[in-house]
């Protein structure tokens, strides 16, 4: 900020308590930009990294007001998340629900909230979230359903996707879809869920899913974010394969020719743990921006937001089943690459668009000291002093962003005798040291039974 002021001081000499005066509304205005609830996300990390879910849902309560109205969704995402985490499924469902109906409502966007945007910033929409953060909704609403045993609604929720997805491939032009097109990870959650439902119907269901999952890590998460499909899903569309038909059967095992599974009647003679781990901490968005001094003397900016990493030491985790250790848990959905390569495949659309701003603002910027100058030079330095301190603090990028969700998330599926089993998760560093335990108590379970365990952690 103090090179906006040397600017101005240069522009026009001696003006020294105006530039004073520049430099504080320069200040006044870029802190009134940053959203007051980004604040808040230490604090609410360090909380429930810790394990203090409810200490972090009051502090996220008391401090609503800070997200404003426009910030709503992210709010009601927020929380919906810390009640996840902190085992509340069915009120995490009713603050995704909610976030999910103005997120939908927010696609049909007001012309008098793009006039404003493009006179302003982006900042001064309401923030409707990512494409992906709005079918991360729907993952995490059916994971809820499936933490509560209830199969069915998880489904309703992961159709849902279906849906979004196309609803999103259809809001961009043919030239300009976004690299998040598809989600291999929900596609594949839709086929534990059939083939957990079990009718014949669904069974078949689960085939298509599964199918559609392997295709999209193959084509896409497997390229652009080096996530190849797990072994969950390996194992599970052989299995299914195996319902379909000999042919099915056989493209499966030539597609995984390495992977052993168990057919269907046999899986239903074991009952099955189905673990997902949130880990990490998703990356954060910062701003870049370029100010430039035009032949006139007024300055125009451009700002546009870019995706930063956040360390954490937890980068995997283990299941212990009685005492023995199983496979780590596999990655499964890389959420903070998806959000890096989603912003700079759309980085030239956000660029175009702050240029056009910029180039309109300086447009009225002259326009207006072209009135002022009838006034004297008073009116005019006044005009031009004016005009290049809005421009310049004024173009702020969009920083919002969804910042509680994980890094990544991790899936393992296990198959164990029925009876009573005591089941233990270990959190591995990078080198696969244990880093902490979390007994998740001893269950009793059936053939034929799933239980789906839900584990978090982000530092």
């Amino acid at each position: 900020m103090p090179d906006v002021g040397n600017r101005f001081s240069r522009l026009i000499p001696g003006l020294t308590g105006c530039r004073r005066a520049v430099l504080v509304l320069l200040a006044l205005l870029q802190l009134g930009a940053c959203s007051a609830h980004r604040t808040l996300y230490p604090k609410l990390l360090a909380l429930s990294g810790q394990g203090q879910y409810e200490e972090a849902l009051a502090v996220i309560e008391e401090k609503k007001g800070e997200y404003g109205e426009r910030n709503a969704v992210l709010f009601l995402m927020d929380k919906g998340l810390l009640l996840h985490y902190a085992g509340q499924y069915e009120e995490s469902n009713k603050m995704l629900e909610e976030a999910e109906r103005i997120i939908d409502d927010l696609y049909t966007e007001s012309v008098s909230g793009n006039v404003g945007a493009f006179l302003s910033n982006d900042n001064t929409l309401p923030y409707r979230g990512e494409d992906f953060e709005g079918v991360t909704v729907n993952i995490i609403r059916a994971l809820n359903y499936a933490g509560l045993g209830n199969v069915e609604a998880a489904l309703v929720e992961a159709r849902k996707v279906d849906q979004k997805l196309g609803m999103i491939n259809r809001s961009y032009p043919e030239n300009q879809r976004n690299v998040y097109k598809e989600d291999a990870f929900a596609r594949l959650l839709m086929g534990i869920f059939y083939e957990v439902s079990g009718t014949r119907d669904d069974l078949n269901d689960a085939y298509i899913s599964l199918k559609k999952a392997a295709d999209t890590y193959e084509k896409d998460f497997l390229i652009n974010y080096g996530v190849a499909a797990p072994g969950v899903l390996q194992a599970n569309l052989i299995t299914t394969a195996g319902f379909m038909g000999k042919e099915e059967l056989s493209e499966a095992k030539k597609r995984y020719p390495e992977v052993q599974a168990l057919s269907l009647a046999e899986k239903r003679g074991k009952a099955r743990l189905i673990f997902v781990h949130f880990a990490g901490r998703a990356p954060v968005k910062v701003e870049d921006s370029i100010t430039g001094q035009m032949m006139d003397g007024n300055l125009i900016r451009v700002a546009f937001p870019r995706y930063v990493r956040r360390p954490y030491n937890i980068r995997g985790s283990r299941i212990m089943v009685d005492g023995d250790p199983l496979e780590p848990l596999e990655p499964a959905h890389p959420l903070g690459d998806i959000a890096i390569e989603n912003l700079n495949n759309r980085k030239g659309r956000i660029a175009a668009k702050a240029i056009a701003r910029a180039t309109t603002k300086y447009l009225a910027n002259k326009a207006l000291q072209r009135r002022a100058q009838k006034k004297g030079d008073a009116g005019s330095i006044l005009a031009f002093l004016a005009g290049n301190v809005y421009a310049v603090a004024s173009e702020q990028a969009d920083l919002r962003s969804w910042e509680l969700l994980p890094d990544r998330m991790l899936l393992g599926s296990h198959l164990v005798s029925p009876g009573n089993h005591r089941i233990i998760a270990q959190f591995l560093d990078s080198s696969g040291g244990v880093m902490a335990t979390r007994d998740l108590g001893e269950i009793s379970l059936e053939a034929g039974q799933t239980r789906f365990f839900l584990l978090h952690s982000n530092h």
